[in-house]
């Protein structure tokens, strides 16, 4: 993306067909996300669009590379619902592998970002899944966005709610727990596995907070880059299914033991 806060895209492929100009008086309220059950580029997108009765706002190559292909203004043929057309932007993205599916690092990355930069220029609130980030399968009966909605979509929800804080210099809420003033440490983001019999998940990093989960050993949790020391712990954290932000251990602050053990 050559500027973020302008959306203006690494290049412009801009349709004239299936596609329809304007959004008959509606407001974007939700971005649909998709993915291209292929590799394609933005040029590949706009050639296939050409005789296939569809077109989406973005497509976000393997490459991180972002095309623009019909202006936000106007309403893409993409959700298989004519309302959710009118009052969506959607995006594409392309997998690097079928079996199973799976968009690249880079394509994830520049994805949430550009989710980030939408709920930012159209007032629609911190990214969140089902509010107003959906699945294409929300609207339609497809397994469509594959890997985005499965075993991706925590990093990515996170990865977007992250950009959208940076953007916009706001804070999720944490409540008024003791972990408000934590220190910062480094997480690598990715899927964990659990190393101890059970594991509780928080709705804050402070071990007075509210247990909303649990997870068992041999279980996996996918977690953000985010980490904080707090109440004598090292604290990471996940977007759940709902979009609400969640607090799980990784171990003492002595690192005498870990609780959660980086997916190889």
């Amino acid at each position: 993306m050559k500027d973020w806060n302008n959306l203006d895209a690494d290049e412009n492929l801009i349709l004239t067909t299936h596609m329809t100009k304007g959004r008959q008086g509606r407001k974007i309220d939700k971005i649909v996300l998709h993915h291209n059950g292929g590799n394609l580029t933005g040029k590949g997108c706009y050639d296939v669009w050409q005789t296939r009765e569809a077109s989406a706002h973005y497509q976000v190559a393997s490459d991180g590379r972002i095309t623009q292909l019909v202006w936000d203004t106007d309403t893409a043929w993409h959700a298989g619902d004519w309302n959710a057309n009118l009052t969506s932007i959607g995006v594409e993205h392309a997998d690097v592998s079928s079996d199973p599916w799976r968009i690249s690092d880079v394509t994830l990355d520049n994805g949430a970002h550009l989710v980030a930069a939408l709920c930012k220029r159209y007032g629609l609130g911190r990214p969140q899944w089902g509010v107003n980030v959906f699945p294409h399968s929300h609207f339609s009966a497809t397994a469509c966005p594959a890997s985005i909605a499965g075993g991706q979509r925590a990093a990515y929800m996170a990865k977007a709610q992250a950009y959208y804080d940076s953007m916009t210099g706001s804070h999720p809420a944490t409540g008024s727990s003791p972990a408000a003033n934590t220190g910062g440490v480094n997480v690598v983001a990715g899927a964990y596995v659990v190393a101890c019999d059970a594991l509780n998940v928080r709705s804050a990093p402070s071990t007075g907070a509210k247990v909303v989960a649990s997870y068992k050993r041999g279980q996996t949790v996918n977690l953000d880059h985010w980490g904080a020391i707090a109440d004598g712990y090292i604290w990471g954290r996940y977007t759940a299914y709902s979009g609400a932000i969640r607090y799980i251990a990784l171990a003492p602050a002595d690192k005498s033991v870990w609780y959660l053990a980086l997916k190889k």
